[in-house]
């Protein structure tokens, strides 16, 4: 997979290479999976071969989520999504996409201090803790990965006004939840300049 990102970034960055024509916008957009959802406002950057229309787009937005775990409860919390886009980008223009939760990136406080200190306080009972406490840090630390998004979209631009409808496959979970929907379609609405 890395081998592949590495070919569609290079092909992608050869190609614009020559860049005659950067834009910048900001947007909202609006993504949704039967009652979940993720809102957001943002800014987008788009470098373009003005001869062949392809190009990328980084793109980084906050905003609201709020997602129902598979045990059907509802987890709401804040979504600041850092992303790159590869397509042909004209009037008329399709795209791939991949991202990631930045958010969740840098405050993801996770490692062994909890952990240890948590061992700590039952040295005496090595062998419980070998067993049973061992096999919990082990659960807890495979869950609550950080948050990953790979998608594809089409849109439309009017003058200074683009029009996006896209969707995703996103990987959301928690640090003791996994969300039920991964799979979110959303429309956005982006003002250049």
């Amino acid at each position: 997979m890395k081998i592949f990102l590495l070919i569609v970034v290079t092909f992608f960055a050869s190609s614009v290479y020559a860049v005659t024509e950067a834009n910048v916008g900001f947007f909202i957009k609006n993504e949704m999976s039967d009652d979940d959802y993720i809102n957001g406002v943002g800014t987008e950057v788009w470098l373009l071969n003005e001869g062949t229309h392809i190009g990328v787009a980084f793109n980084s937005s906050i905003g609201t989520a709020d997602v129902t775990d598979t045990n059907n409860f509802k987890h709401s919390y804040i979504a600041w999504d850092v992303g790159i886009k590869f397509g042909y980008f004209s009037d008329i223009f399709v795209y791939g996409e991949l991202g990631f939760d930045l958010g969740e990136l840098i405050l993801r406080d996770r490692d062994e201090d909890d952990y240890d200190e948590y061992d700590d306080s039952y040295d005496f009972l090595d062998f419980i803790d070998d067993v049973f406490i061992d096999d919990l840090y082990d659960n807890y630390d495979e869950t609550n990965d950080i948050d990953t998004y790979i998608g594809a979209g089409v849109g439309i631009k009017f003058d200074n006004v683009i029009i996006e409808a896209f969707s995703r496959y996103r990987q959301i979970d928690g640090e003791y939840w996994k969300a039920n929907n991964q799979n979110f379609s959303g429309l956005k609405l982006t003002v250049t300049f």
